[in-house]
């Protein structure tokens, strides 16, 4: 069935988004700069995926 797999990568998209938003909340209110550290990571490494799914083409 085509279109099913272009409907899960939008729906992965978008909750990356919405796990970047919540890093990013939790980033500002972190106080540790080692946990602070470790939140920019998973927002960085979440970026990269959403660069590599946004190159979806079904």
């Amino acid at each position: 069935m085509p279109g099913n797999a272009k409907q899960y990568v939008d729906q992965s998209m978008s909750a990356v988004q919405t796990t970047v938003s919540t890093l990013q909340q939790a980033l500002s209110s972190a106080e540790k700069p080692e946990n602070k550290n470790k939140i920019q990571q998973a927002i960085n490494s979440l970026t990269s995926v959403q660069q590599q799914l946004s190159g979806y083409q079904d």
